[in-house]
């Protein structure tokens, strides 16, 4: 209902974004309730929160371009970071935050880059493994996605101040693994 409200009437709810309706999105953007399923021989992980974090960070996306002067924007940056580090869905849906608050709202993202370090380095040197067809073309996607967002960032103002991810892009540019990922996400 609030994704409706912002996305067709943000006036409705700019108003009370801040005190009533931000922080129910932090706290479900975080939410982790995973449980394991004995299947017999093995056993399987179920994050029942998944599909909470995944609407959170859809109204969130949803707010930056309708309502962006209702967001608390620097306190959102550690949920964000917490976000880029979360399964292959949410990390996606993270980097299309970060692609859109790069041209809108560069100066948090600034000040929260070292933060993104660790969880952008996992995405970025993703294994391969036996993955074939679909399931490497999947992953192959998951990093150049990555690296569109170390590529964004890396072209904000002030973003040398930002060591960790400064040292964290210059290895990656120079990794011969990656030289074909830079090259076709560079060319798009």
């Amino acid at each position: 209902m609030v994704y409706s409200a912002v996305h067709h009437a943000p006036q409705l709810v700019v108003g009370i974004m801040r005190e009533q309706i931000l922080p129910q999105l932090y706290e479900l953007a975080q939410l982790n309730m995973e449980r394991k399923i004995d299947l017999g021989p093995f056993k399987h992980t179920v994050d029942d929160a998944l599909p909470l974090r995944k609407a959170a960070l859809s109204v969130f996306s949803t707010c930056l371009d309708k309502c962006p002067s209702s967001l608390d924007i620097p306190a959102f940056m550690p949920v964000l970071a917490k976000a880029l580090a979360d399964v292959e869905d949410i990390q996606l849906q993270s980097h299309q935050i970060v692609h859109t608050m790069c041209a809108r709202h560069p100066i948090p993202l600034v000040a929260a880059a070292d933060s993104f370090v660790k969880a952008l380095e996992k995405t970025v040197n993703k294994k391969k493994g036996q993955k074939t067809g679909t399931e490497l073309e999947r992953v192959y996607e998951w990093i150049k996605s990555g690296l569109r967002v170390m590529l964004a960032m890396s072209k904000l103002d002030g973003i040398a101040g930002a060591r960790e991810f400064i040292d964290f892009a210059d290895r990656i540019r120079k990794s011969k693994p990656h030289a074909p990922f830079l090259a076709a996400v560079e060319n798009e």
